[in-house]
């Protein structure tokens, strides 16, 4: 009777022990899992920290602009039809520039015909009809429109033939005119790095060197259009228009 009460105590404990046991590997094992992340949390994760490099990366390449542009401009103009320009824009609110225009002899007939140059027994070719302009233009509203004004040198040649019945007379005449051309425009920016440009003004004389040579018996109709060449293209004011097309950086 002894030996089966011991053998049932001996039982007794061991199941105890073996219960106590699970129970202490229950205890460890649950922080282990509380601290694992589940499998979705750990995937968006990764996706986030594999996003997060792109929002800075972006940022560092776009930039503010620079704040000074340089560009170049052609087209069309007046008083010389070809025109070709550089400039420095500063800032959005400033530009200098620097122009050159020419008016080519083998088109010129017909603004000679329209200044009344090639009428009658004398009549006037053109030989040069250039100048050289540095432009400055203020944005106000740092967008398209601008003020400004321009400070240039012309440069004028014409060779003057009389014809009469005892033969042909030739001279020359000659102007170079220092100018002023204060004006009024706009410049658009039509696309990547394009610019088309207008403006409108007028060019006044601030001073003129004007050379003629004619014959010494020269017939008082040459003088008096040698003269008039003198007056239209180095005394009068003259209409400054541009149209131009370029590009910008």
């Amino acid at each position: 009777m002894q030996k089966i009460l011991v053998a049932s105590l001996l039982v007794s404990l061991a199941a105890r022990a073996e219960d106590t046991h699970l129970e202490a590997i229950r205890v460890d094992a649950a922080p282990a899992a509380a601290t694992a992340a589940p499998p979705g949390d750990a995937a968006s994760g990764n996706r986030e920290s594999a996003r997060s490099p792109v929002p800075f990366e972006a940022e560092q390449s776009s930039g503010s602009g620079l704040p000074i542009h340089v560009g170049a401009t052609v087209g069309l103009s007046l008083p010389r039809p070809l025109d070709a320009q550089l400039y420095v824009r500063a800032f959005g609110f400033i530009s200098l520039g620097f122009s050159y225009s020419d008016f080519p002899a083998f088109v010129a007939d017909p603004l000679l015909s329209a200044a009344g140059l090639k009428n009658g027994q004398t009549t006037v070719r053109l030989d040069q009809f250039s100048a050289w302009e540095a432009d400055l233009r203020v944005f106000p509203f740092a967008g398209n429109l601008f003020v400004g004004a321009g400070l240039g040198r012309q440069s004028f040649k014409a060779s003057v033939t009389q014809s009469t019945t005892l033969g042909n007379y030739d001279g020359s005449v000659a102007v170079s005119t220092t100018y002023a051309t204060p004006r009024i425009g706009y410049l658009w920016t039509v696309g990547p790095g394009v610019v088309l440009g207008v403006d409108g003004g007028v060019q006044l004389k601030l001073s003129s060197n004007p050379q003629v040579s004619l014959p010494p018996n020269a017939p008082p109709d040459m003088q008096s259009q040698a003269d008039r060449v003198v007056d239209i293209f180095g005394n009068y004011p003259l209409p400054s228009v541009h149209f131009r097309l370029g590009w910008q950086y």
